[in-house]
């Protein structure tokens, strides 16, 4: 794969990243928030896709790896079973239904954390464990400079996402809250395309390695 391949990859999420909510602002105009900040609404869904689509190419990327026999696939098997994760959280808000079931009304909440409303620790959780893992994770893709970077800005929008969610909504105004949680969505959105991106561009570096062994191989064998 040329590196216009790959810039065409980058671009078209790129694309996709402002164009998913900036068409959801305008269909629901002047409720722009409706589509976007809510759960179980439209951007959820596509954000969902996009882990979705994102574990599935992290699952081929795996696949191709046993086959290229050269670099550590571990990596892409938990960013697999990761991303798979998250997406079933995203469209059926998991996290959500707990805090809002069992948490928030008993008022569990984190020592000396006073910024987070109860219950609203469980994503900050998971991103301690996300972090714990991440070496294993990066892994696979490390000395690949395409595949890293857009993965290093993934992790960044994704710290960012988690510490504006764990603000307590209570200390905003409406219309705050509103602005507040729309960006959030935003950003938890193009942290999705990121991932994809990397993956993507992991993906294709290890078919390019693959496909060059071909020759080499068939040669072998005659």
């Amino acid at each position: 794969m040329t590196r216009r391949h790959r810039l065409v990859v980058v671009g078209a999420l790129a694309v996709v990243g402002a164009l998913v909510p900036s068409l959801l602002f305008i269909a629901q105009y002047p409720q722009w928030w409706v589509w976007i900040a809510q759960e179980q609404v439209p951007m959820t869904w596509f954000q969902s896709v996009t882990l979705v689509v994102t574990g599935v190419v992290s699952l081929v990327a795996w696949c191709v790896g046993r086959i290229v026999g050269r670099v550590p696939r571990a990596g892409f098997a938990l960013l697999a079973v990761g991303f798979a994760a998250l997406a079933f959280d995203e469209r059926f808000a998991v996290h959500e239904r707990i805090r809002d079931g069992v948490l928030a009304p008993r008022g569990i909440s984190l020592p000396l954390l006073s910024w987070i409303a109860p219950g609203d620790f469980l994503l900050l959780l998971v991103a301690i464990v996300g972090l714990v893992l991440l070496p294993t994770a990066l892994r696979p893709i490390r000395s690949d400079r395409w595949a890293l970077t857009p993965f290093v800005v993934g992790v960044g929008l994704s710290l960012l996402a988690v510490g504006t969610d764990s603000i307590d909504p209570s200390t905003w105004s409406v219309q705050g809250e509103r602005i507040q949680q729309t960006l959030e969505e935003c950003i938890e959105l193009w942290a999705g395309l990121a991932y994809l991106a990397a993956v993507t561009l992991a993906l294709m570096t290890l078919l390019d390695e693959h496909l060059l062994r071909l020759p080499s191989q068939e040669l072998a064998e005659q």
